[in-house]
């Protein structure tokens, strides 16, 4: 079981819509799952709605009978359950998915691909990790992936202005977030992280937060 999160929420590019780019959707997502430990983007990716229509509440339950049907297939290889256009789903659809996205089956990822992560219930998004896919982009070999990664501050003063940087709420929650998703990223880190993505989301005030966040990383460091 992952460390913080059964669930992700994929927050696509600006340039793609999964309704009008589909295949390259499924690179995008393809491209993205390399990177993460014991995946096996080859195979067991299964997709729903991929018409992209709005989400509605019978594809749920598709979710649930495939989740019950393959619980003892994937024999400790990774799968992932990636719902299009998640984002489309109206209340009573994301109240029925709310459950297996909290608790998803095991050695299953549960991907929400979503170009409006305000369409989603709170009880949703404080159940998911976010990851922005803003940062990849198109070239003739493929998606890859653009260098934003940012050094943690080494001393107070660097905490302050990079906690300066993020003043909407919405980029603060997409750097902690993509923070907690690189690979260089210590438990210790991860853990600090993920209390300041926790207190964003019960709309604390977002410098304080950052500030508290960036001091703590310095403490840990020194």
């Amino acid at each position: 079981m992952p460390t913080f999160f059964t669930s992700e929420i994929l927050l696509l590019p600006k340039t793609l819509n999964s309704q009008e780019s589909l295949e390259q959707v499924k690179e995008l997502i393809k491209d993205y799952l390399q990177e993460k430990p014991d995946f096996n983007s080859s195979q067991n990716l299964i997709f729903f709605n991929q018409e992209c229509a709005n989400f509605p509440i019978e594809e749920v339950r598709n979710i649930q009978a495939e989740a019950q049907y393959s619980a003892g297939f994937s024999g400790g290889v990774k799968r992932a359950f990636i719902l299009c256009n998640f984002d489309s789903a109206g209340d009573p659809a994301q109240n029925a998915a709310l459950k297996i996205i909290e608790e998803s089956p095991r050695d299953t990822l549960i991907l929400l691909l979503v170009s409006q992560k305000e369409k989603l219930l709170e009880t949703i998004t404080s159940r998911c990790l976010t990851v922005s896919l803003e940062g990849k982009i198109h070239s003739t070999d493929g998606f890859v992936e653009e260098d934003t990664e940012t050094s943690w501050p080494i001393n107070y003063a660097q905490a302050i202005a990079l906690g300066e940087k993020y003043k909407d709420r919405e980029q603060a929650l997409q750097f902690i977030s993509s923070s907690i998703d690189r690979t260089s990223t210590s438990a210790k880190q991860k853990q600090i992280l993920l209390q300041a993505y926790q207190d964003l989301n019960r709309n604390q005030n977002v410098q304080l937060v950052l500030e508290n966040c960036f001091f703590n990383l310095v403490t840990l460091a020194n």
